[in-house]
């Protein structure tokens, strides 16, 4: 049986709930889950034993691993598979940072700086490399592990006058290179990964509304949150996850997984 482990921030608990249709289309697969809030899981370290905790001098961490329901510290080297989901590779900055710079490649665009492709991707790699060295300081990672970066927010943070609305990322999903902008990005990602020896799925295309934006039918809370999706959504990050770490034949059944 392949113990496999999804570990992550909230963007992770999408996969958490799509467990049962999960765990119904694999029953040779041992199937856990070790996750925290953002702020928490950025301060959850590997000790020198090996286990990984929440910050025990942070109260707030130790009171949403309680609500969460997680254990208190758990072997990552107890695992065969670990799919790493919710890093968010400073896409915020990343917004930033092509709001004001233009790869002369894709054409002139007011008010930004006209800059070569290579100098846009080096930053972009900075930021991708920035992100991958803290979680790697944090909790050592290795071939075992598969990532998937966070979701984008879902299409209705676009919207002005919505209380989900945001606006740098409304601007980002509106620059008319938006996808081939979004492309450089994410293959920055995959190479930053690559690097650390480790492997990425991407978010599944099917869950896109367009560039940097995933579709609203995935919204978990659609009243009250733009960024976190359901079970549907984890069912399909699942899959993708899958995809790009496959198990034996006899830990992966054939049977689809299904709501």
């Amino acid at each position: 049986m392949t113990r496999l482990l999804i570990l992550g921030n909230s963007h992770a608990a999408a996969l958490r709930r799509a467990f049962p249709a999960i765990t119904a289309a694999h029953p040779d697969m041992d199937l856990c889950f070790w996750g925290l809030p953002g702020g928490a899981f950025a301060k959850a370290r590997t000790g020198p034993d090996g286990l990984l905790r929440p910050d025990p001098t942070d109260r707030i961490s130790l009171r949403k691993a309680a609500h969460w329901g997680i254990a208190p510290e758990i072997d990552l080297t107890a695992f065969d598979q670990i799919f790493l989901v919710g890093l968010r590779f400073n896409l915020q900055r990343v917004h930033s940072l092509l709001h004001a710079l233009q790869p002369l490649d894709l054409g002139r665009r007011p008010g930004a700086l006209g800059v070569s492709d290579s100098l846009l991707r080096a930053a972009l790699r900075a930021e991708v490399d920035s992100c991958l060295a803290a979680q790697m300081d944090r909790t050592p990672l290795g071939p075992r592990v598969t990532l998937m970066p966070a979701p984008y927010p879902a299409a209705a943070v676009t919207q002005t006058g919505s209380p989900l609305y945001e606006p740098l990322t409304a601007g980002t999903a509106a620059l008319p290179d938006a996808a081939a902008l979004m492309a450089l990005y994410e293959a920055e990602i995959t190479a930053g990964a690559a690097r650390h020896g480790l492997r990425l799925a991407l978010q599944p295309r099917a869950t896109l509304a367009t560039a940097f934006l995933s579709a609203d039918r995935y919204l978990d809370d659609p009243t009250r949150d733009g960024r976190h999706l359901n079970a549907d959504y984890g069912r399909l990050a699942f899959r993708a996850l899958l995809d790009a770490a496959p198990l034996s034949p006899s830990a992966a059944p054939a049977a689809p997984i299904t709501a």
